[in-house]
Order: C-alpha cells, then sequence, then structure tokens
C-alpha cells in the first residue's frame, strides 16, 4: 500500500556561521586582504549564519515551522601543517583560491594563520561552529 505523500516537504541545512569559527573559510577571510574581490563573496557566504537573515530567506521560500540551533565542535590536528597543508597543495576551493596567489602572498597567508591558530609547534585545536537550520515547506 502507498504511503500518502506528506503536506510539508521537510529540509534542513547547515550554514557556516562565523567566518573565524570555520574549518577552512577563515583561512578565506585572509587571503580576501590580498584577493579583494573575494570578500563581497565571504560576507555573502556568511550572512546565512544570521538567524534573522535565515529565518526571513525560508519564509520568502515558503517554508514554516522554521527551527534553528548552533552546533559547535572542536578539530584536533597533529599539527598546524596537517592543517594547512592540503590547501597549499590546492586542495578544496581554498586551495584553490591560494594557487592562484603570488609566493609572498601565498606565505603571508599561511604565517598569518599560524599565528591566529597559535601553532607552536605541536597538536593545534580548531573550533568550529555551523548554525543548523530546519522548515517544512508546504507543497
Amino acid at each position: 500500500m502507498c504511503q500518502p505523500v506528506p503536506r510539508y516537504l521537510p529540509t534542513t541545512h547547515s550554514y557556516p556561521q562565523f567566518p573565524l569559527r570555520n574549518h577552512n573559510f577563515r583561512i578565506n577571510v585572509v587571503i580576501a586582504r590580498y584577493k579583494p574581490g573575494l570578500a563581497d563573496a565571504v560576507r555573502r557566504l556568511f550572512a546565512l549564519g544570521d538567524e534573522a537573515r535565515l529565518k526571513s530567506l525560508f519564509s520568502e521560500a515558503g517554508f514554516v515551522d522554521f527551527e534553528t540551533c548552533t552546533e559547535k565542535h572542536s578539530f584536533v590536528l597533529p599539527s598546524f601543517n596537517a592543517y594547512y597543508g592540503p590547501f597549499e597543495r590546492g586542495g578544496a576551493s581554498t586551495g584553490q583560491l591560494l594557487m592562484t596567489m603570488p609566493e609572498a602572498a601565498r606565505h603571508a597567508v599561511r604565517e598569518e594563520m599560524r599565528q591566529a591558530l597559535n601553532d607552536t609547534g605541536g597538536p593545534i585545536t580548531i573550533d568550529v561552529e555551523h548554525r543548523i537550520a530546519s522548515g517544512r515547506r508546504q507543497r
């Protein structure tokens, strides 16, 4: 027997809440200092972490029963190089951005990130936060 079709379509999505509390987009914030055209894109991405803005967008798209919460997690990595190395080698969109930069700018970004993460040559901890939003869309 077929199940009745629900009147609502549920959705859940995660949005990065703060640029400096995100695993790799924190690097994009630093890159944007050297590639000014990137700054607006970084700001737009993190605008979705604002609860009021997100609720407004969900509502405009026809979603009801909007709910949101913030999830926090800490990543402990064996070293700064374990974290940053994949990006230096061109990994992910962040790494692709780094690859387009002159060597001096790439080095400056690396050093700024090393300082921001309090690298002492041992393990590093990266704290991240994401806003989880959900709602149901009427058919």
